[in-house]
Order: C-alpha cells, then structure tokens, then sequence
C-alpha cells in the first residue's frame, strides 16, 4: 500500500482531469468527490476510477463540458438529458435542480438518461442535508457501457439466477439531524459493488463466500473470475433473504431506468439516475424534525452491544449510517490515504502520459 496525503492525491487528479480537457471547475468537482470516496472508506468509488474516466475522456464516451438538456418540466419534476457528460458534474447540477424545485414546490425530483458514472450517491444527498431537506437517489448501473453487447451488460444476478442481469443499483438516502451527525445511508443492491471487486482484484484478496459467481454460474472467490469470459456476476445482497436484495434492485432499475426511459436490466448501460429532495419544511417545522432524528439516533446509540459484538471496522459501540465514513475520513486526513500499488502505479502513469510530473503537482 502506498499512503499519500488526500491534498496531494487530489492535487494529482486535477492535474490529470485538466490535462485530459476537462474544464477546471468539472476537474476539481472529480478530484474532491474521488479523494473523498477514499477518504471515507469507498475505495471502489475513489481515485481507482480516474485512469477509466480519462480513457473514457479519450473515447469520447465522458464529453468534457457537456451541458445538461431539460427534456420535459413541470414546476416540481424534470426529465434531463446528461448529453454523456462527466458524471459528477451532471449529478451535481441535477440535484441542484432537484434542491431548487423542492424549495418552491416542497418536492423536486429529477430523472436523468445518457449520464456517465457518478461516483458515491452520498456526495448529492449530502447537498440536500445542507439544505435542510431529505436527498433519495437511486442508479441502475453495471459494469457497460454503449459499446457492450446487450449480452454482457448484466452484472448481478436474479435471486436464484446464475448469470447477471441487473446493476449493483444502489440508493442512497440522507436525512439532516441537529445536534447530532446527519443519516447518511448510501447501499448497492448487490452484495458488494463492482469497485470493491475491483480493488480485491488489484490487491489479489479472496472474495468472501456468497459474493459472486464466475462465468460458468458456480461461486468462487477469485475476483479475477468476474471479468473472465464469460463474465461472472454479483449476488444481491441479504444472503439467506438475498430475494429481499433482488427485490430492492428492481425497483431502484425501475425509477432509475424506466422512469427515466434509458432503460431497465440488459438494455441499460450507464447510469439512469433518479433523484429526489424533499423539503422537509412543507412536512415539520425543521427544527422539530432535527429533534425527532436526534432523539432517534440517541435511541439507537444509548443502548449497550451484544455480547462478542464488533463491527466491519472494528467498533465496539452502536453507530447509525454514515457514522464509519466520517471516523475514518477523520483517520485518514491525520494519516494519509491508503492507496494500493496497482492502483497508484495507474494514477502516476495516466499523469506521465500527459507530461505531469507527480513529484510536482
């Protein structure tokens, strides 16, 4: 693992996004949502992209640029157009319109079609919390793209089913609190997200049992064995009740891809996007309902552990959703982030091919 300190890996990004023709305003939105993603413990989401978004830059499948296109509106809803712009800055201006119809109408939701991947859900919800209100997201995504037969585009398999059909289609919801941290509940529908098989892959970890299939439908533990051909799949998540995660992946392709009309399961290949803010206002004076979620989060906080209890990183008391994210960006920003070898090795390459000196950025 190399460390390196999250200004500098940001610093690095920039270089690169800029160099690759992005508008510095697009490249900094990238770089601060990718570190991010890192520094709280999403590696799948983080700068492991970079070197892809670039090659997609390259391709001429992520437009530099781009701006988005309001197909149809009403005074609460939108359908938008990203017109294959980079991912963040579509999502970010999406829920931005999605923020600004709630604060006149209560609601703002906004469906968005030909939108490239747009990293942690949790980086929009979040700009709806600083506005007092609730953010939802869902996206049906898979590893795709427009190029990929329609064949190979399933990614997580049907409760039962031995090859992929859906995206890892996470949701995402986030809920403003008082005193206390906001909800911030950011979920892939499959049991692990595409990135997170990735980096098992560039760090050669076995993938835990009930995670994935290989390309002949039988369950294996070598990450590798998902980008085989024929590509392997993902399992919803829930285990022994993974129907409930199967179920939850149809309804987020649903909002996100049919509501969307970019397409549901094989037919989709990148990111239909549904989004909402809610002003929680029109509902409960906000200060009563910051209480209410306070006096919730305490609930739930207030109460001893079972015994042998310890969580996925280490803790030994109660957290709410969102809570592990901010202690390890807390860790991290004294500490440096945590980067694995293959993946910095791609970064300092894709910066070299540009003339980047990384000692200098």
């Amino acid at each position: 693992m190399v460390v390196i300190a999250a200004d500098r890996l940001e610093r690095l990004c920039l270089a690169a996004f800029k160099a690759a023709g992005c508008p510095t305003s697009e490249a900094e939105l990238a770089s601060k949502f990718l570190v991010l993603a890192n520094l709280r413990g999403h590696d799948s989401h983080g700068v492991q992209r970079v070197p892809a978004y670039i090659q997609s830059i390259k391709s001429g499948t992520i437009k530099p640029g781009a701006q988005i296109s309001i197909v149809k509106e009403s005074p609460s809803t939108a359908l938008v157009d990203g017109n294959w712009g980079l991912g963040q800055a579509t999502a970010k201006r999406c829920m931005e319109l999605a923020i600004e119809k709630a604060s006149k109408h209560g609601v703002g939701i906004v469906s968005v079609f030909n939108c490239n991947h747009i990293g942690r859900l949790a980086d929009y919800a979040e700009m709806a919390i600083k506005k007092d209100m609730l953010g939802f997201l869902t996206v049906n995504v898979g590893l795709s793209g427009p190029g990929r037969p329609i064949s190979d585009r399933g990614t997580v398999a049907p409760y039962g089913g031995g090859k992929g059909v859906l995206g890892t289609n996470p949701l995402c919801y986030g809920i403003p609190a008082g005193r206390e941290q906001p909800i911030i509940f950011d979920m892939a529908t499959s049991i692990w997200p595409i990135g997170k098989v990735q980096v098992a892959r560039a760090r050669g970890t076995r993938v835990p049992d009930g995670v994935m299939l290989d390309g002949s439908g039988k369950p294996t533990n070598n990450a590798a064995d998902f980008f085989g051909t024929p590509r392997g799949a993902l399992l919803p998540f829930g285990g022994m009740v993974a129907y409930k995660g199967y179920g939850l992946a149809l309804v987020v392709d649903i909002l996100s891809g049919a509501l969307s009309g970019f397409g549901t399961g094989l037919r989709a290949h990148t990111n239909g996007t549904f989004m909402m803010a809610l002003n929680i206002s029109y509902f409960q004076p906000i200060e009563e309902f910051k209480a209410e979620v306070d006096r919730l989060i305490k609930d739930c906080k207030g109460i001893p552990i079972y015994e042998g209890f310890v969580g996925i990183h280490g803790e030994k008391e109660v957290l709410v959703p969102g809570d592990p994210e901010r202690m390890l960006e807390e860790k991290y920003r004294k500490e440096g982030v945590y980067v694995d070898e293959p993946t910095w090795d791609q970064l300092i390459s894709t910066a070299k091919s540009f003339g980047i000196d990384p000692d200098k950025v």
